[in-house]
């Protein structure tokens, strides 16, 4: 079903309302929930020669019908795409028609077409686009950090893994054996030392049991060790193995 130019005259009917929608507005849109499903392209060919005033309020009457009717529209409602073209008019440079957006729809990607699930205001949606950003940047220079340490760290593995395989199964289970047998009653973190000050060998050279321990027990374990064991199993990691280097990435500030 299209999307006409009637239906844009209702909704700015609907628009207008201050308080409660009109049941002769509520009769003729409960038919037609399709409208709120319509392409970008669409609602900006449609609302492309309405005037500032008659836009604004195409775009509260979809606020408001969304929230009174349950209209399913999620990230491609039309809220938001008529809140785009009002964006594009300069219609809204103090967020006034956002918050109302905000205030009067429970959908979290209306009007800004990114999901917000936080109190709906417009000073707390701010607030939380602030935490975002000032986090993203936390995380990106943690990642340059660790990129920095990690110079070189595939080329390590590479070899590390390649004196690996020059072991054959049988040998590899033999080491394995004598590990554990040898190193029974030493704790986890001299054992997870050992493995880390490895310089030949991978860390998968050793018992996989000996990483086979809790996040309480990963949490625990130094600092230092839990960036020289993540610097060992940062690449091409399986099993076990790659989710024990998953724990440490979590623990890893990146300095």
């Amino acid at each position: 079903m299209q999307l006409t130019n009637q239906d844009i005259q209702e909704l700015i009917l609907a628009g207008k309302t201050s308080d409660k929608l009109d049941e002769v507005v509520l009769k003729y849109f409960k038919p037609r929930d399709f409208i709120n499903r319509q392409h970008g392209n669409t609602w900006r060919e449609l609302v492309a020669n309405l005037s500032d005033t008659d836009l604004i309020f195409v775009f509260k009457g979809l606020v408001l019908l969304e929230k009174e009717l349950n209209w399913i529209g999620g990230s491609v409602a039309g809220a938001i795409w008529v809140y785009g073209v009002i964006q594009s008019r300069g219609l809204d440079k103090e967020y006034k028609i956002a918050d109302f957006g905000l205030r009067n729809c429970d959908n979290p990607w209306v009007p800004f077409g990114g999901s917000y699930y936080g109190k709906r205001t417009i000073e707390d949606y701010f607030s939380y686009r602030t935490a975002k950003a000032s986090e993203s940047k936390v995380k990106a220079d943690r990642y340059e950090k660790v990129l920095r340490r990690f110079e070189g760290r595939k080329e390590k593995r590479t070899e590390a893994i390649a004196e690996l395989r020059k072991l054959s199964p049988e040998i590899r289970g033999e080491i394995r054996n004598e590990l554990i047998e040898k190193y029974k009653n030493s704790t986890i973190v001299d054992k997870l030392n050992l493995i880390a000050s490895d310089s030949k060998f991978s860390p998968e050279y050793y018992p996989v049991e000996w990483i086979t321990i809790s996040k309480d027990e990963i949490d625990k374990l130094p600092i230092e060790l839990v960036k020289k064991l993540y610097d060992k199993l940062s690449t091409k990691t399986k099993g076990e193995w790659k989710r024990f280097a998953q724990e440490l990435e979590k623990l890893d500030d990146g300095i």
